[in-house]
């Protein structure tokens, strides 16, 4: 049997993905081989096919954080996992882009078997990430406001549903052509295009913001903390600028900057947040989070949209939609 994968061969555009297929292996031990049924696609997946991701692999590698599937074949010493059992995986970013993967005990979570492979896998990264940031970071409560860059964006759309779950106040910028999709929410839509979002802030929330998550970087980042209440938190999550001008190094110097700076000039929190960060400081914390997400999916409190289904073997063609912002909600990748 052959395993297919996609491999960034060199640091480029979607041109540089290409199909590989090799033999299978059998599993090492302790580890776990899994047949993907969807794999999802991430910005970071770009920026680090281009190499402007902070520590970017060397090509060749696979690109893809999150996929669900079924436990195929185990590895010697594997006790808590049955063949034929559906499991999400989680990676360090790469991995995910292909027909099987193996993983580590540590990378996987049981998932109940009629759950939905394509908003499983939702659930992993974009829902997690909107979750832990929302709770275990930001720690909102029922009232308050919130404002989300890139609301209607994988990780933006699971923290509008999120938080009108958690009964927020919510303003999310994203282009004209997606405000129904923020506003289906419940949130305030601001077109990031044509207006200026601390402008309309100032209007609509006078009293500031009460926690900002902020995937855009650069100067987005120092003007999102204008925005910011008395008693408003910043969480910076992502640096999807640098995919229009900048390097790796600008990222780097921008998060260590805001890491020592720690708080604003008025003495609101700054947090950085990274979800492969806190799953190996909090290993526990991210297992708890995907069950309970997963619970909420399977009780139909959350529903996860899903912008595309797009065959494996096209990935280069899926990440083209992400980069040219042409989706709403998660893009998944699907082996056939």
């Amino acid at each position: 049997m052959l395993n297919t994968r996609q491999i960034v061969t060199r640091y480029g555009g979607s041109e540089v993905l290409e199909v590989v297929q090799e033999p299978l292996r059998t599993p090492d031990k302790g580890e776990i081989r899994v047949k993907v049924q969807s794999a999802g696609v991430a910005l970071a997946d770009i920026m680090r096919r281009e190499g402007k991701y902070p520590s970017s692999p060397t090509p060749p590698f696979t690109p893809g954080y999150d996929v669900v599937g079924i436990v195929d074949e185990l590895g010697d010493g594997v006790k808590q996992y049955s063949i034929g059992e559906k499991v999400a995986v989680f990676f360090n970013g790469t991995g995910g882009y292909a027909a099987y993967v193996y993983a580590n005990s540590d990378e996987v979570v049981s998932i109940p078997a009629h759950i939905d492979a394509t908003s499983a896998n939702a659930v992993i990264l974009n829902y997690v990430t909107a979750y832990q940031m929302l709770h275990r970071i930001a720690k909102v409560s029922p009232g308050e406001s919130i404002l989300i860059h890139g609301a209607s964006g994988g990780v933006g759309t699971a923290l509008l549903e999120l938080g009108r779950l958690s009964n927020l106040r919510m303003f999310g910028t994203a282009s004209s052509t997606k405000h129904s999709a923020v506003s289906r929410f419940g949130a305030m839509p601001i077109d990031y295009r044509n207006e200026d979002f601390v402008d309309i802030l100032r209007i609509q929330a006078p009293n500031g913001i009460d926690a900002v998550f902020d995937s855009i970087g650069g100067q987005n980042y120092e003007r999102s903390l204008r925005t910011l209440s008395r008693n408003g938190r910043f969480v910076g999550y992502g640096y999807t600028s640098i995919l229009e001008q900048g390097e790796a190094k600008d990222w780097a110097e921008s998060w260590k900057n805001l890491s020592n700076r720690r708080t604003t000039d008025t003495g609101n929190p700054i947090y950085l947040y990274s979800i492969t960060s806190l799953k190996k400081e909090r290993l526990d914390w991210f297992q708890e989070d995907v069950q309970f997400l997963v619970s909420l999916l399977d009780e139909g409190k959350i529903n996860p949209l899903i912008s595309h289904r797009i065959p494996l073997r096209e990935a280069g063609r899926a990440q083209e939609l992400l980069e040219k912002s042409l989706a709403v909600g998660k893009i998944v990748l699907v082996n056939d």
